[in-house]
């Protein structure tokens, strides 16, 4: 899931839930968050029982790492999740996917092809959060691991981490769910803003900054898990 225009969890309905100093977000019911249709080629994606599908998949994995999280609180005395954001892939992302992995538009080459098409963010506070939250999606019911990547232990060559699982449901449909600090998400930010200028005069030298900025937020994530850690023991 390449960064996107996103929408965090903003519902019909949403009860705002504090836990020390930082704000959750408790979701009873998703908005429709589908863009608008741009082409007959994915006409197949305004489905109403499709978008459903999705929207179910997302409002369970986010119901059950939001309660993970809740649970680690009383547990740790400190949350572990700062927040939590999801998007549906928009046309414009599937066209140009498909169009990089060389393969006709077709419905079943999209589903076969694009692992990402729903995906959610989990936006944690430390480093240590990142991998609590991932070995609890990895004994969560009712899905399948399908694919993992660690980008924090491994960032790539541009510097980007996050740790990306794609999970499985029993209806066959796939949702990208990415880890990251605080930290690592506003860089990604500034990335994805990025590549629209990149052949800009200068697009090479913003590309040298951001990439000794992660280098920064690398070690200031490892700083604050180690400084947390020293707290903890005293």
């Amino acid at each position: 899931m390449k960064e996107e225009k996103e929408k965090r969890i903003d519902t019909k309905k949403e009860k705002e839930i504090k836990t020390g100093d930082v704000t959750m977000h408790e979701t009873e019911e998703p908005a429709d968050v589908f863009p608008e249709k741009t082409g007959d080629n994915l006409i197949f994606l305004d489905d109403p029982k499709l978008r459903k599908e999705y929207l179910d998949c997302m409002r369970y994995l986010l119901t059950q790492i939001t309660d993970f999280g809740f649970a680690q609180e009383e547990e740790l005395g400190r949350s572990i999740i700062s927040h939590t954001k999801y998007r549906l892939k928009t046309r414009e992302s599937i066209l140009a996917k498909m169009e990089r992995k060389k393969r006709e538009l077709t419905e079943e080459n999209v589903f076969t092809y694009i692992n990402d098409l729903a995906g959610i963010r989990v936006i944690c506070l430390f480093l240590d959060d990142i991998y609590r939250v991932r070995d609890f999606v990895r004994e969560l019911p009712g899905i399948t691991i399908v694919k993992e990547k660690d980008f924090v232990k491994k960032p790539k060559n541009s510097g980007y981490q996050s740790l990306h699982m794609i999970v499985q449901f029993a209806n066959e449909k796939k949702v990208e769910i990415q880890l990251r600090t605080i930290g690592m998400d506003f860089w990604s930010v500034l990335e994805y803003q990025l590549q629209y200028k990149k052949h800009h005069k200068k697009g090479k030298q913003l590309k040298k900054e951001l990439f000794s900025c992660a280098i920064d937020v690398r070690n200031m994530d490892q700083r604050m898990l180690d400084l947390r850690q020293s707290i903890e023991n005293v």
